[in-house]
């Protein structure tokens, strides 16, 4: 690895690899949407509540770990392509895991941005008068307060809601460095806002949100005005490279995106604590 002009060179920082906290499996939501009068491709970012023990204050995309009957939702509760195909493009060891990922990342994108990729049994999808009824809000209420700990599968089979795992596509694999107090492994799904849906942070675990372009989120953070922590940071660049909402899920889709496994480690450089990526040889600020 080459070093920077005029450094000592970096030295990592963090536990022994043998001591590290384990890595958590988890999921994220890209949603996209086109911006108006020709402003290009919009995320949806949030901003996590200033306590939070994990990046506090800065804007994310929604999401959250993986939990277990994430892995266990009926056959009849989802649909979309088959598990065989979605574990060996997600990497995972088994569909059930894959179904996992994907289940989480649905599951926290209502929970924090009550959005829902899902449609009714009949295959009628779901509009913001449906998300409004009093059952999905306290729905949502229930995994905000509660999180995975309320089971929300029988609701979804109350609701005679199906979850639309085809809604998703495979952006991106970033893993928290060696050393953090917390880690994720966390696979990024890119999904549109659906038609007559509208998001709404859940004043919980987030504080506000917005619709932005990706290049407008990255000017802000160079200006100190926000706080974007690195995989966001190298998502949102790369996300900055299309014109609209269906160009980056049609890129997801197709496999035309970086989809390697990255785990980045923290490196002293001069002194200073910085990010060094795996597959690059200058490290970048945190």
């Amino acid at each position: 690895m080459s070093e920077p002009r005029g450094s000592s060179g970096p030295t990592p920082v963090g536990r022994r690899v043998d001591d590290a906290v384990p890595a958590v499996a988890s999921a994220s939501v890209v949603l996209v949407r086109d911006g108006r009068e020709h402003a290009g491709v919009e995320v949806l970012l949030l901003e996590r509540h200033l306590d939070a023990d994990f990046a506090g204050g800065a804007l994310v995309f929604p999401g959250g770990k993986v939990d277990e009957r994430d892995r266990e939702l009926d056959a009849a509760r989802w649909t979309g392509r088959s598990l065989a195909r979605w574990c060996e493009e997600l990497g995972t060891d088994t569909e059930r895991e894959a179904l996992g990922v994907l289940v989480a990342a649905i599951r926290e994108t209502f929970e924090e941005a009550g959005v829902l990729l899902a449609h009714r049994e009949d295959g009628s999808p779901l509009d913001a008068d449906a998300l409004r009824r009093s059952s999905v809000v306290e729905a949502r209420r229930r995994l905000t307060e509660r999180g995975a700990s309320w089971d929300w599968r029988p609701w979804l089979s109350d609701e005679g809601f199906v979850l639309d795992l085809g809604a998703l596509a495979f952006w991106s694999w970033w893993v928290t460095p060696v050393g953090q107090h917390k880690r994720f492994d966390t696979r990024f799904l890119i999904a549109h806002l659906p038609p007559g849906q509208v998001a709404h942070y859940d004043d919980v675990e987030t504080t506000s949100l917005r619709w932005i372009t990706p290049a407008d989120a990255l000017d802000e953070q160079s200006r100190a005005e926000a706080t974007i922590i690195f995989p966001t940071r190298r998502n949102l660049a790369a996300l900055a490279a299309y014109g609209s909402a269906d160009e980056v899920w049609e890129a997801a889709r197709d496999g035309r995106v970086d989809r390697r496994r990255i785990q980045p480690s923290i490196v002293l450089v001069d002194g200073r604590p910085m990010v060094q990526h795996p597959y690059e040889d200058v490290p970048s600020p945190i």
